[in-house]
């Protein structure tokens, strides 16, 4: 199949997305008439959000819709959000489709407005705290998260290193001791200021914890618990001694100073993996890793496909990448603006997924249209 062929695919993939979630909506009968203009508003000037772009006018230029772009400073830049929403109210905008800076309430008077003047709102890559959103395109950060974990496990763990520990620990000593002590310190997370990563974070670790677990069973070692199922709170607990979390960074030289300190002071000379949950802290973390010679010692894993970050997986810097489908989720946000226009039900959030790219696949058509849909 030649790459023409793949990247109609990729796109007819969107658009197949899309219907599939649409079928059995309904319409409420309301008069076709042409709209005009769909305000995007997305977080900061990455490639990520590069691609949201492309997609969000490729479906633009479909459906007949002129799209007023704009982009925010950073990921925690709503002031600047609220002015381009006020803008668009002014513009007459018929929609706006909106990675908003904020979950929480800041928003919310400038989408009560949006709302008043009869804009449509919809949310893509996170969803704002507020009752008049739509619907939320996205990938999952929960399912984002255990992506990440699931690839790292074996390099955090270790896994003969761990049964290593297992088998030679003394008969008097806890095996659960034995285990919190081998893994104490062994995963750093550094985490971006948005919203998005608390659900990014909080998938790693529940999903790095049921590593550990699955692998003490294989072992034919389990936690004695009175002969109960161990509780979330009972595992997270159990096994925190494994996790060090970073103060959280919105720039790339702020994530690698805090990478930095991390991998240099005390509590980082066990560190065997790191995670980081966007693009600034990805290249921030790699930028330490690779400056320090610690890349054949700490596995990273991060998120987004940057290009920065792509070279960094190819020189071994950065072992995996959690993907998500940008071109998507700017595609399907206003394809779903146009519904609600139209009066069509729409779901409350479309997860568009993940994928986990590596050295291994990273050649692979489908992830190089995925990390490249206007040029590949």
């Amino acid at each position: 199949m030649d790459k023409s062929t793949m990247k109609k695919l990729f796109r007819s993939a969107a658009v197949c997305t899309l219907s599939a979630t649409m079928l059995f909506a309904g319409s409420c009968g309301r008069p076709e008439q042409k709209r005009e203009k769909i305000a995007v508003i997305t977080k900061q000037d990455i490639s990520f959000w590069a691609d949201v772009e492309s997609g969000a006018k490729d479906a633009g230029k479909e459906l007949g819709f002129d799209i007023i772009y704009n982009v925010a400073t950073s990921d925690n830049d709503y002031a600047s959000q609220i002015e381009f929403i006020n803008n668009a109210i002014k513009d007459d905008v018929d929609a706006i489709v909106i990675a908003p800076n904020s979950s929480d309430t800041e928003l919310n008077e400038a989408f009560a407005k949006a709302e008043a003047a009869g804009i449509k709102l919809i949310n893509i890559n996170s969803r704002a705290n507020y009752d008049g959103i739509i619907s939320c395109v996205s990938s999952s950060d929960l399912d984002g998260g255990s992506v990440a974990a699931r690839h790292s496990a074996t390099s955090v763990l270790g896994a003969d290193d761990l049964r290593a520990v297992f088998s030679s620990s003394a008969e008097n000593k806890p095996t659960l001791e034995a285990v919190q002590e081998y893994g104490k310190g062994a995963i750093a997370i550094l985490g971006h200021t948005a919203q998005t990563a608390n659900d990014r974070i909080k998938g790693y670790k529940s999903e790095c914890i049921e590593q550990i677990l699955t692998q003490m069973a294989a072992d034919g070692l389990s936690v004695d618990n009175g002969g109960k199922q161990l509780t979330e709170e009972q595992k997270e607990a159990m096994f925190q001694p494994f996790f060090i979390e970073c103060n959280r960074c919105s720039t790339i030289d702020a994530s690698y100073e805090e990478a930095k300190k991390i991998l240099t002071g005390a509590d980082g000379k066990n560190i065997r993996t790191f995670y980081a949950t966007n693009t600034n802290t990805t290249l921030g973390v790699c930028k330490a890793v690779e400056e320090l010679g610690l890349s054949d010692k700490v596995f990273v894993v991060g998120f987004n496909s940057d290009e920065q970050e792509i070279n960094y997986l190819r020189n071994r810097v950065l072992d995996g990448l959690v993907v998500q489908n940008p071109y998507s989720i700017g595609y399907v946000g206003v394809s779903y603006a146009k519904k609600a226009l139209d009066g069509q039900r729409l779901p409350k959030s479309l997860d568009t997924g993940v994928t986990f790219v590596s050295s291994d696949n990273l050649n692979d058509d489908y992830v190089q249209l995925l990390l490249h849909p206007d040029t590949y």
